[in-house]
């Protein structure tokens, strides 16, 4: 359950020098509002082929327009418990379990609801569009193209069938006017056929659902869709309904690839945030599908988008010092300013932020009173992603008043949990965002950061 390190996400890259004057820059030469090139590549697109109210549409909620963009949960229901007959050894054990292990309090998957949860929208079809109850976001809906989405072969003289998953291939190509579930898109940025941008403006043309607001989504948005807590097919196969190997709600989401969708986020000119539905990583690919010749698919959402500005209100900690937590208008979480265990005096951050183990990190988040260790979902929902480089806490978080060198961070999510065999000891490990902006499932003996978080 959950994804290990994915060769795919290695090779760190350090945030540049000048980051936050680069991405202003980037900005003012986009106009008034831009948050990436993303948008200026959407507004090309959609001008190209004369859609200009869906461009109008499309722009981002301002702060406080209607409720808060709840983060969805992640689905798992594992918990990490001690063992004290094997001197307090790690080990996975369902979280609605009473015993014999002593569980940890306030880990993910002891919230409610523990499940994504969805609804049909009036009218419309699943294959149309459907509603994220949580986060409030509509989801584009996928139709069965009547093809695989990678090549199928035969294996040896017992004739079972499986997918050649190794490239891009002639049932991925893009057919006019089509949403098929198999057909996969490059990020050009010019609207040309094929293109994910000039898919765009088709949906919105279309005006699927009765919106014509359709956009890429965010990393954190896509990885709302994904749940952690479904088991993980060792081997993607044919003859099984697709979206029941996908890491969704498979009923809500039919026709889902277990493969890798592309994001409206670009990590640096070149890569593209992508969000693997197969194992619940997110990682940087290449949005040409030239580097790498996997086919990147694509899910469309409309809904509120994180603000410009005017999102982040700085409130008093539980000590009542003026500023020590801060809270997020788009999600309704609150965050503590400092990372742990450093504490704000009203100017900055004092003392030095401590990196933690796994356990570490739950036992300190149990012992502080109305905070708890957020979910992989909620500290994802905290970082920032442009091509100027990747931030946590975002660059327009209120000030710790100094420098705080980036850090991979912990969530309060399980995975990789195997129970113990006559012949090996319990293993667990832990889901994290990295100082890079990548997500995949970290061993509990890595000493990482954490920040804190509540309602």
């Amino acid at each position: 359950m959950g994804a290990q390190r994915d060769p795919q996400a290695d090779g760190r890259r350090g945030r540049p020098q000048g980051a936050a004057a680069g991405r202003t820059r980037r900005r003012a030469q986009l106009g008034q509002g831009a948050l990436s090139p993303m948008r200026a590549f959407t507004a090309v697109g959609v001008a190209l082929l004369g859609l200009t109210t869906a461009l109008v549409a499309a722009q981002p909620a301002t702060a406080g327009a209607g409720p808060p963009a709840k983060v969805p949960p992640t689905g798992v229901q594992t918990c990490l418990a001690l063992d004290a007959k094997k001197d307090d050894w790690p080990t996975p054990q369902a979280c609605a379990d009473s015993g014999p292990l002593r569980l940890l309090p306030k880990q993910d998957g002891m919230r409610s609801p523990s499940l994504p949860t969805y609804e049909a929208v009036s009218g419309h079809a699943l294959t149309e569009c459907v509603r994220d109850r949580v986060s409030g976001l509509f989801w584009e809906g996928k139709p069965d193209s009547g093809k695989q989405p990678w090549p199928v072969l035969r294996d040896g003289t017992d004739g079972t069938s499986r997918f050649d998953m190794g490239g891009y291939g002639l049932q991925n190509v893009p057919v006019p006017g089509s949403r098929g579930h198999s057909e996969a898109y490059s990020l050009r940025g010019d609207g040309r056929p094929g293109d994910a941008i000039g898919y765009v403006a088709q949906v919105n043309a279309s005006r699927l659902c009765g919106f014509t607001d359709w956009r890429l989504p965010t990393a954190a948005e896509l990885h709302g869709l994904i749940d952690l807590g479904k088991e993980r097919v060792s081997d993607v196969r044919p003859g099984r309904p697709l979206a029941e190997q996908s890491l969704v709600q498979a009923r809500w989401l039919p026709n889902t690839v277990p493969g890798v969708y592309m994001t409206s986020e670009w990590r640096d000119p070149t890569s593209v945030w992508c969000v693997n539905f197969e194992n619940g990583a997110v990682y940087d690919c290449d949005p040409l599908m030239e580097r790498a010749a996997l086919p990147l698919f694509v899910r469309l959402v409309r809904g509120p988008a994180a603000p410009p500005s005017g999102r982040w209100r700085e409130l008093p900690n539980e000590r009542g010092v003026p500023g020590g937590a801060v809270e997020d208008r788009h999600t309704g979480l609150v965050w503590r300013r400092c990372e742990e265990p450093q504490t704000w005096n009203g100017r900055r951050c004092i003392w030095s932020a401590k990196r933690y183990d796994y356990v570490q990190a739950l036992e300190h988040a149990a012992k502080e009173t109305g905070w708890r260790l957020p979910t992989i979902k909620e500290i994802d929902s905290l970082a920032q992603r442009d091509p100027d480089g990747f931030a946590l806490p975002p660059a327009d978080f209120p000030a710790a008043g100094r420098e705080t060198p980036q850090a991979t961070h912990w969530s309060a999510t399980v995975c990789g949990a195997q129970p113990a065999t006559s012949t090996a000891r319990a293993s667990i490990s832990g889901w994290v965002l990295t100082d890079d902006g990548k997500i995949y499932c970290e061993s509990r003996i890595r000493h990482l950061g954490v920040r804190l978080v509540r309602e």
